[in-house]
Order: C-alpha cells, then structure tokens, then sequence
C-alpha cells in the first residue's frame, strides 16, 4: 500500500428520478460504484473498513445538479480519465460524471470549506412571487423554525436575480449560505411564501469554497 493517500476529487450531475434518493443512499450508491470500478481504493483503518469518501454537501431530496462534489482515495496514482471511465461504468446513467482531478491531500475538507451554494428555481406560473418575494425580503428578520429553534436566515440570503426561463415561467436565481454555522436552502423560502417546493424545479449550479 502506498503510504500517501492519493485524494481524487469527482464533480458530478445529478438528474432523473435519481433526485428522489437522499443524501445517505447517495453515499452508499457511489461506495458500490467505486467498489464495481476495481479501482485501488483507500480504505478506512479499524474492524469495519468501509470505502474512505467525503460528499461536499446534502442535495435535498428533489433536487437536481450540475455542481455535486465528492472526495475519494486511493493506494496508487492513476490518470484522471481512467478513473472517469470507469466510475462512468459503474454508475447509473442519471449521475454524469462532468471532471474527475487529483487534489492535494494538505487541502481542508469539502464539508468543512463549503460556503454556499447557487440554485436555479423554475417557479411555477406565478405572476406575483416575484413581487411577494421582494417584500420578504424587506423584513427585518426572514424566520424559520427548524428542531423546534427559530433562525433569521435573511443574512443567508447573498445574492439573487430573476429571469424568463425558455419555457416563459420565472427564473429565480439565488445564492445561499451553506456553511456548517449558517445554512439555508431554497424550499425554506418557498415555504414561507405558501409555495409548495415539489411544484418547482430546484437545481443547484454551483458549490462556493473557501480559497
């Protein structure tokens, strides 16, 4: 076994029906990947060793994306189209593979560096959400209650813009905090302005890390 670690790190997109599988069976669905890929993979140490990989951030359930990231390891250096094919092949068909890239393992964690997140919402035909929207946002406090805690998540709230989509509905496009001390995600607003967030279709476009 190679003693340095070699830190390979996959951006992918998720699209289907695949958007209807959580965070967890996400994780156990690319741990049977990399196993099916025969690649040399790094292992946990201890009694129960399982694939060592680390998921940049939760995609919620219904959600698709353009920008997932994860990190695994392996016991030799390998070219990075090789380690592309073959975890293309062993993934379903919904997960594209879009950049596979050896990192540097003195690099901090991607859960730990995440800092926000841009989504695309395709809104459904609404003619005052935009309108509404605004004056949520001239609140001086934007509450949510989570775990029987309320939080202000106005400050999560970073940037946003519309647009007409191709189809004609509106565009929303909206920068969120998603640090580990501040986090915050669409369906939150849609709720509170009586939007059902399974009505809309929410796509996340990009994951913002520390430098």
């Amino acid at each position: 076994m190679n003693d340095r670690p070699i830190r390979v790190r996959v951006k992918y997109a998720k699209k289907g029906n695949l958007r209807f599988i959580g965070h967890l069976d996400t994780q156990r669905m690319f741990e049977r990947a990399l196993r099916r890929s025969k690649l040399p993979l790094r292992y946990t140490q201890g009694f129960n060793k399982h694939v060592r990989i680390n998921l940049a951030s939760a995609l919620p359930l219904g959600f698709t994306s353009d920008a997932e990231l994860l990190d695994f390891w392996l016991n030799e250096e390998l070219e990075a189209s090789f380690i592309s094919d073959r975890l293309t092949k062993s993934l379903p068909s919904e997960i594209e593979i879009l950049d596979v890239k050896l990192v540097d393992n003195s690099l901090p964690s991607l859960q730990g560096s995440l800092l926000a997140s841009d989504y695309e919402i395709l809104l459904p035909d609404n003619e005052l959400f935009e309108e509404n929207f605004t004056r949520l946002l001239e609140q001086d406090r934007i509450e949510v209650t989570r775990r029987n805690k309320t939080i202000d998540i106005k400050p999560m709230i970073l940037r946003y813009e519309f647009s007409d989509s191709e189809s004609g509905f509106n565009l929303l496009k909206i920068r969120m905090s998603s640090s580990a001390s501040a986090n915050t995600r669409p369906d939150d607003l849609l709720e509170l302005l009586g939007i059902n967030p399974a009505d809309c279709k929410i796509n996340r476009t990009k994951l913002i890390f520390e430098e």
